[in-house]
């Protein structure tokens, strides 16, 4: 009766350890924290030179990648700025949005939050979604010493 019930748990255990053990995943539990906005920067029309997109990103602590969305365009009036995250296979998609279209005008905005935890030497496809536009996607090796600025072009 030992041996069968030992034989048992000998078995229950090697079944949690294969079920339940690390994932080879490298996005499993990445989460999106500490989201903030700056106010409208003021309106924008087109061809304005001095309101260029572009993502500056940092590693501000270890496994965290700080995303600075800068002079990204929503509604003068837009509710409440937000951002989601969708992660899966490397690839890690954010959705940022409003909640309102109030006003028929546009002006630059600020976004700015962390992602993580990331794996140091993983690669990771980044795709940045605002409302129905065509997603701002980067492909990159992550490093905890990582920083610099992406520029955003956008063909309309």
């Amino acid at each position: 009766m030992k041996k069968v019930l030992f034989s048992l748990l000998a078995v229950l255990f090697m079944v949690t350890v294969v079920c339940c053990g690390e994932s080879e995943n490298a996005v499993d539990n990445v989460t999106l924290k500490n989201f903030a906005n700056s106010g409208c920067k003021g309106n924008t029309r087109a061809g304005d030179e001095d309101r260029a997109e572009f993502i500056e990103y940092s590693v501000i602590h270890e496994g965290y990648l700080y995303l600075n969305h800068r002079n990204t365009l929503f509604n003068c009036c837009p509710g409440e700025l937000g951002a989601n995250i969708f992660v899966g296979e490397n690839i890690i998609t954010i959705n940022e949005y409003e909640t309102e279209q109030g006003c028929k005008c546009i002006c630059p905005y600020d976004l700015s939050y962390e992602i993580g935890p990331l794996k140091e030497g993983e690669a990771y496809t980044l795709s940045i979604r605002q409302n129905d536009n065509e997603p701002i996607t980067r492909k990159f090796e992550f490093k905890n010493s990582m920083s610099g600025v992406w520029k955003v072009t956008l063909a309309f």
